[in-house]
């Protein structure tokens, strides 16, 4: 009687086709494998994303090659045209922009009234709620009106 497995109203347990033990193990990797995946699961994706950016390295290296000796040959041609002109490299042409000053209009009166320059600020308080926008649309109303 040792031999057969019986529930306890004297059915046979349903068990697969398994024996006893492939059934114990079966339960302990079930039971271990959220356990695994929260320790080694981490692990395994670092080795993976080691595997494929290493892949892709060594895919994209002849053209990483390309680009650099490209940039290098236009550094050194802008470089030379640079010392032709007479010009510094490192002048400061950026800044050198049409100097108009806009009008200004005394606190409470209305400005210009075809003013057509651009308003841009950063705030760093000013996040992308729904309060923050209409507090930017309310303040640029005011610039503009």
């Amino acid at each position: 009687m040792a031999e057969t497995c019986l529930a306890p109203d004297g059915t046979p347990q349903i068990t697969f086709g398994m024996s006893n033990a492939n059934i114990i193990y079966l339960v302990a990797i079930l039971g271990m494998t959220p356990m695994f995946l929260l320790f080694m699961g981490p692990k395994i994706l670092f080795w993976l994303g080691g595997t494929l950016g290493y892949y892709l390295r060594k895919k994209t290296a002849g053209r990483k090659a390309q680009v650099l000796e490209l940039v290098e040959q236009d550094e050194a041609a802008w470089i030379k045209e640079g010392k032709e002109k007479g010009e510094r490299r490192d002048s400061d042409e950026w800044e050198s922009v049409d100097a108009y000053a806009a009008g200004s209009a005394k606190n409470g009166e209305k400005g210009e009234e075809e003013w057509d320059g651009i308003v841009g600020f950063f705030h760093p308080f000013w996040f992308a709620s729904p309060i923050a926008y209409c507090i930017r649309y309310e303040s640029l109303l005011n610039l503009v009106n």
